[in-house]
């Protein structure tokens, strides 16, 4: 009994947690105990000590990481960040753990807090693009006028040379320049603007770094890409993605180089540590044991009604704000008879619900 109250200790003393949570995580292990089996138990056991916990400064320490290992690869890394954006992966609509990670990253590696973007990348992109669109048009625009402004004021100097004898009408040729070369400076003036504008928002912007907590199966990631390509295909758009994370998955990273080759899109992923897959051979278990110890782990599921993830690669991590879905499934998710060592809490966003007083109140402010 002492033993396994030490290992117990021991355990969760491996995890930077504060005391409140150790006791959590503590009580939770000992339920553990007194449900399972002796083996079902130091099976469990032998699993979380390879469970990787990154609290706010573990996490931190893997974004200083990656963003000095970055620093010593560039020749002026400050240039570099100066033309860089930072963004969560994130879709619209989802509050992702991202945001978080990507908070701690700019606060460690104090990134300039006019850099960092909450939005998703493909709306960037999409702003990036329609600015475009509309800046060549009216830059189009206003070179086609201010050509006709001038040949306008060519032929208009030609006039005043002709009637520089004529008091009255020389004056009324010169205040009709000065109108015309008024709307040429207006015009030539509104294009650089607009120049301005671009080039500080969009153009000058050369890299977008994506910054994650996990990758499992690259599914995220995928998508993203699918998403960034349906934006800027075809456009003039001609910009390099970077994607930070603490941990990957080899696996995922293969699916996402293979759908960046597919879809013409460079990114480069950078990562702090290689995820494992704890149900692999001779990772934890030895050949020897792995078959027994899956179907032991299949019978747990089975017995308090478990669902696995479609994206289950049978990882041991979570970061302070969230455990991924790639976990394996008893660490993550609970049932009404089964209590996880670190809880994946669902971020989906949930749609208020929509009272007819609050409908008649709303369409009232509107019409009135």
């Amino acid at each position: 009994m002492l033993k396994q109250i030490i290992e117990i200790n021991d355990l969760v003393n491996l995890w930077d947690l504060n005391q409140d949570r150790r006791n959590e995580k503590i009580k939770i292990l000992k339920q553990w105990e007194k449900e399972l089996n002796q083996r079902e138990f130091q099976t469990l056991l032998k699993i979380c000590h390879k469970f990787n916990y990154y609290s706010e400064s573990l996490a931190a320490e893997a974004y200083k990481n990656i963003f000095e290992d970055q620093a010593s690869k560039r020749n002026n890394f400050n240039e570099f960040l100066q033309n860089s954006l930072f963004f969560p992966l994130r879709r619209k609509g989802r509050i992702e753990s991202s945001i978080d990670m990507l908070s701690s990253f700019r606060l460690v590696n104090e990134i300039d807090a006019n850099n960092i973007k909450v939005e998703c990348v493909s709306e960037f992109l999409e702003k990036y693009k329609t600015n475009f669109e509309y800046t060549r048009d009216k830059v189009v625009e206003n070179d086609s006028t201010v050509k006709e402004l001038e040949k306008s004021i060519y032929v208009l100097r030609e006039n005043l040379k002709i009637h520089s004898d004529n008091n009255r009408v020389r004056d009324k040729i010169e205040k009709r320049i000065s109108k015309l070369e008024e709307d040429r400076k207006y015009r030539i003036d509104d294009s650089e603007s607009l120049g301005e504008i671009f080039y500080e928002e969009f153009l000058s912007v050369q890299n977008l770094i994506i910054i994650d907590d996990f990758i499992g199966t690259g599914d995220s990631v995928i998508k993203f890409l699918k998403k960034i390509n349906n934006v800027i295909s075809g456009s003039k758009i001609d910009i390099n993605l970077f994607l930070w994370v603490i941990e990957a998955s080899k696996s995922g990273l293969e699916a996402i180089e293979e759908k960046a080759i597919d879809l013409n899109i460079n990114i480069q992923v950078s990562y702090y540590k290689e995820s494992i897959n704890v149900l692999a051979e001779e990772i934890v278990f030895s050949n020897e044991e792995i078959d027994d110890v899956k179907k032991l782990i299949r019978n747990i599921n089975e017995y308090y009604r478990l669902t696995q993830s479609g994206y289950s690669m049978n990882h041991a991590i979570a970061s302070f704000v969230n455990a991924p879905n790639n976990n394996l499934t008893l660490l993550s998710e609970e049932s009404s008879t089964w209590t996880p060592l670190f809880l994946r809490t669902k971020r989906n966003k949930k749609k208020r619900k929509f009272s007819k007083t609050e409908m008649k109140d709303t369409l009232n402010f509107i019409r009135h």
